[in-house]
């Protein structure tokens, strides 16, 4: 088989293998997920002004973490045209990080200190 042929053939064997995210049985995201964002966001996510702040434990911020690695592009790629105009692109991506839970505090060291000897 000619070298053009084959790295052809090779690619094609990858494309097969690495089905789309988005398809397979585990995907980044689904549409039901899209749905509850775009449902319990609606306040923080409407375009321009006022800019709405979103806490990290409101039902907006927890329906973001069930997005595997709050993955807003997935969510984003899913939007209709409609949506894309009802709703602010750039503030469902700011939910990634705005929904980011904090690191857990470090454990603290309960040593007793002797203070009289």
């Amino acid at each position: 088989m000619p070298p053009g042929k084959t790295a052809v053939f090779l690619l094609l064997v990858c494309i097969m293998a690495s089905p789309d995210q988005v398809i397979s049985k585990n995907p980044i995201c689904t549409k039901k997920q899209r749905e509850k964002i775009l449902e319990v966001c609606d306040y923080f996510i409407q375009p321009g002004y006022p800019i709405r702040l979103v806490s990290r434990d409101s039902p907006c911020c927890v329906a973001v973490r069930e997005v595997r690695d709050r993955d807003m592009e997935c969510v984003i790629m899913q939007l209709t045209n409609q949506e894309k105009l009802k709703y602010s692109v750039e503030k469902i991506r700011a939910l990634h990080r705005l929904c980011e839970l904090p690191p857990p505090a470090p454990p603290h060291n309960h040593q007793v200190k002797q203070l009289y000897k």
